[in-house]
């Protein structure tokens, strides 16, 4: 017998960890974002685009994924998790060749706007694949597919300031991305799953979640619980948003620090944000996750006082970055929690995992459309020490909003069915977990 042969035998006995399924989109969306935010200066140079031009542009693509993220649950519907993530993320491939190849404005500002709605449509489907993972697992995944993305997102930068050193052009380095990011997405699209939830198309059971005949009178409930996890998705984006964006110029500015020590701002939040991902799910299992949005909440809050006693008291500089950092790991979990209660709400009120993705998804960036808006003036009339400011409050509004959602919402153990579909692994179908 070839040794192929024989390898190919024995790896179907081998058990593929069945979360890598839904991580491997979270991968195609963060490489096709870091590549092309690396090359934004030199496309923007490539079409004579001003600041304030290419900022519109950049609205333009923010728009369209509010739109995407309020279609999505259409596309879930009509092709199911999987099928909407994979023909998502081939269109996100193939839009991101076309914003690295547009020759004049008008053409990047229409991309930017097409690939805006695909990534939406993108964001919200693969965070509803992964809970019908999570669902037919009964395990937390939501951690692990997010620090997924931020590796990714961070590995497609390096990769993309590299290319930029060496004068690879654009077009070649992102369509070289596209073109793995579309045939990883082909893969998922082609394979068949044995699992049922995890292809919940339009009219099954599953795409309505077990809950619905349950909890569907439980009305009022669901509207608290839908306020405040919206509520919740704002708020976080006034502590990743300025954490990310604002943190360098807080430090070179507010601090005098040295080009390299400001530029180490974004990367000790990214660090922390990437940090508590990777051990959230174990977590989660552990404390619960009320108990985990609780401490993330207040360690954003009390990091940022603390950040902002640095700034009046005029302490070191090193204080204040790691203040950032603490703030950064305690943001990490937040999304990953927010788009992890869309299994519960399928389970106890019957909304369908994408309906909540969308509600999450179109917040969390309209969030991110006004935060600089309301930071830059705050910064301009008060000073960079507002960056603090701005996202203790977000951290607070968490504290008082994020766990008493998730506590009010968290009822897995009483209202999961007994008779939920086992799940299966990739290689030869080996047994995940027999519910």
């Amino acid at each position: 017998m070839p040794e192929f042969v024989r390898a190919r035998r024995i790896m179907r006995h081998y058990y593929i960890p069945v979360w890598l399924k839904p991580a491997l989109a979270f991968a195609v969306n963060g490489a096709l974002y870091g590549s092309l935010l690396t090359r934004y200066p030199e496309i923007a140079d490539r079409v004579g685009a001003s600041e304030v031009t290419f900022g519109v542009v950049l609205f333009a693509a923010a728009l369209g994924g509010m739109i995407g993220s309020v279609a999505a649950p259409l596309l879930v519907r009509k092709f199911g998790e999987v099928g909407a993530t994979a023909t998502a993320g081939c269109g996100y491939a193939l839009l991101t060749i076309s914003v690295a190849s547009a020759p004049e404005l008008v053409l990047l500002g229409t991309a930017l706007f097409l690939m805006g709605f695909v990534d939406g449509l993108h964001d919200v489907s693969m965070n509803a694949f992964s809970v019908r993972i999570q669902q037919s697992t009964d395990t937390p995944i939501m951690g692990r597919v997010h620090a997924t993305w931020s590796l990714s997102m961070a590995a497609a930068g390096v990769l993309g300031v590299t290319a930029a050193a060496l004068g690879v052009p654009i077009v070649v380095h992102v369509a070289v991305v596209a073109s793995a990011a579309f045939a990883l997405q082909l893969t998922v699209l082609t394979r068949r799953y044995r699992d049922r939830s995890e292809t919940a198309g339009p009219g099954s059971a599953s795409a309505n979640g077990p809950g619905a005949a349950t909890h569907g009178s439980d009305r009022k409930r669901l509207r608290h619980v839908l306020l405040v996890l919206g509520v919740a998705a704002l708020a976080v984006s006034y502590v990743e948003g300025p954490g990310q964006e604002w943190t360098g110029l807080l430090l070179s500015r507010g601090f005098q620090a040295e080009t390299g020590v400001a530029a180490s701002g974004t990367l000790a939040f990214t660090v922390g944000v990437v940090a508590s991902r990777l051990v959230l799910d174990t977590l989660s299992r552990r404390v619960g996750v009320v108990v985990v949005s609780s401490v993330s909440s207040a360690t954003i809050t009390l990091a940022m006082l603390a950040g902002l006693l640095t700034a009046v008291a005029g302490g070191p500089v090193w204080w204040a970055l790691a203040a950032i950092a603490l703030a950064g790991l305690g943001a990490g979990p937040v999304f990953p929690l927010l788009y992890g209660a869309a299994d519960q709400m399928s389970v106890r009120h019957g909304i369908a995992p994408a309906t909540t993705a969308s509600i999450v998804s179109t917040l969390a960036r309209i969030g991110t459309i006004s935060a600089p808006i309301i930071v830059g003036p705050l910064t301009e009339t008060f000073g960079l020490s507002m960056v603090f400011v701005v996202i203790a409050a977000g951290g607070g509004l968490l504290l008082f909003s994020l766990p008493g959602a998730l506590r009010v919402n968290d009822a897995r153990s009483d209202d999961r069915p007994d008779d939920r579909p086992d799940d299966r692994g990739v290689a030869g179908g080996s047994p995940v977990r027999q519910t």
